[in-house]
């Protein structure tokens, strides 16, 4: 397997066990508190460029909690384990 496609396999790994833990995060949230624990979102909020014909507005935020940190981690175990 090249450098190129194990570095694209463990983002793509990565990328998908951040959102399953987020999203179980946020189901079992209510259920298990310690899941859903994490900081407020960061990022940018509410940037725009209005260019007079084109108007662009742009919000990017991340909002980790303790099931997406879980997530990431067990995403790379499985990589290394492949």
């Amino acid at each position: 397997m090249s450098k190129y496609r194990s570095s694209f396999l463990l983002i793509l790994m990565i990328f998908t066990g951040v959102i399953l833990g987020s999203l179980i995060g946020s189901f079992l949230g209510n259920s298990i508190p310690i899941l859903a624990y994490g900081p407020e979102p960061f990022g940018i909020k509410g940037f725009q460029l209005d260019l007079g014909i084109i108007r662009l507005s742009l919000t990017l935020l991340i909002d980790i909690n303790v099931a997406s940190l879980l997530g990431l981690i067990f995403a790379v175990m499985i990589f290394k384990r492949l």
